[in-house]
């Protein structure tokens, strides 16, 4: 008997620990049979789905690693708060697996950059040790240790819970349509207001007769709206495009990949229709046909990394995907 979290599933076997202290049982029970997660048992976290207060002052709260994304961002809504412009693929995951998988637990933030959703976690090491990450500011000395499970696929450590950095609930919801001469153009005047603090949530482009249709989508408070979108109209007037009627088209459903802004131009040129999500000055999650690295597909391996699995020397979360 592995003990009362193993359950199957279709045949397979499935832990699902209730609490963290069960997590823990799991990993050492799995280490003394030479069983191994990921490759001979599936872990569910669904069980822990705990939510603590929310800190209305720091905007933040304990969440349980088990919570799918897109019901904490309905929780958030009361208190006037939400986790953040993520795409419909990552609020359908759990926060471990957002934090675990290919995303790494990343959202982008006001200045084109990329920050973690969370300002600390609990995880679990293969020797049944916890690892709790510090709430120190960023300016703080000393390494992150969270960047060590963030994107690690659960090979170095399970999350059982994190603290999450919420966002405002914005008051508007600004959409609005443009149509650019070129797809070089519609990049580099999203680029350019990306760069001067403009906050799109998501980006429908549709190339139509060598130029890019485009619906700009933002959420800004009613003091931003006018400021946001006159940044975004002076930026698009730069590179000649101007205003359209075109209204929001639902775009390809397919897998989300983590793309450049080169590889959307390119799309684009090739006459491939884009919904942009998670845009940074560099990269964007884009659903559609774009070259870029699916967000279904376990993250690749640095020699750094294959070096820290050898401390899981029994293997009991599988090793290297």
């Amino acid at each position: 008997m592995l003990g009362s979290w193993a359950r199957r599933v279709d045949g397979a076997l499935v832990a699902e620990p209730r609490d963290e202290r069960e997590l823990i049982e799991v990993v050492h029970v799995l280490a003394d049979r030479g069983v191994a997660l990921h490759r001979d048992m599936a872990l569910s976290r669904a069980r822990l789905d705990q939510l603590g207060p929310v800190n209305a002052k720091s905007m933040t709260l304990s969440v349980g690693a088990g919570v799918v994304l897109q019901h904490l961002d309905e929780h958030l809504k009361a208190y006037g708060l939400t986790v953040g412009p993520l795409s419909p693929a990552a609020m359908s995951l759990r926060l471990g697996e957002f934090l675990e998988g290919p995303y790494a637990g990343l959202r982008s933030i006001p200045g084109g950059r990329l920050e973690p959703l969370c300002t600390s976690l609990t995880a679990v090491l293969s020797d049944g040790r916890k690892l709790e990450t510090s709430h120190a500011p960023r300016s703080a000395a000393g390494p992150d240790l969270g960047a060590l499970v963030l994107g690690a696929n659960g090979r170095m450590a399970l999350v059982t819970r994190a603290t999450v950095r919420c966002v405002p609930l914005c008051e508007r919801d600004v959409r609005v349509s443009w149509s650019f001469p070129s797809p070089q153009a519609f990049v580099t005047a999203l680029q350019r207001s990306i760069a001067e603090g403009f906050w799109p949530w998501r980006v429908h482009a549709h190339p139509r007769s060598g130029r890019v249709m485009a619906e700009v989508r933002w959420a800004a408070s009613v003091g931003s709206v006018e400021r946001d979108r006159e940044l975004l109209s002076r930026c698009v007037d730069d590179v000649g495009g101007r205003g359209s009627g075109e209204s929001e088209r639902e775009g390809p459903i397919s897998v989300e990949a983590e793309a450049t802004w080169d590889s959307v131009r390119a799309s684009l040129e090739l006459g491939r229709p884009l919904q942009l999500f998670r845009l940074s000055l560099t990269t964007v999650v884009a659903r559609g046909d774009v070259d870029g690295v699916p967000l279904n597909e376990p993250t690749a391996w640095t020699s750094l990394a294959g070096r820290l699995l050898a401390l899981d020397s029994r293997k009991t979360f599988g090793g290297a995907p």
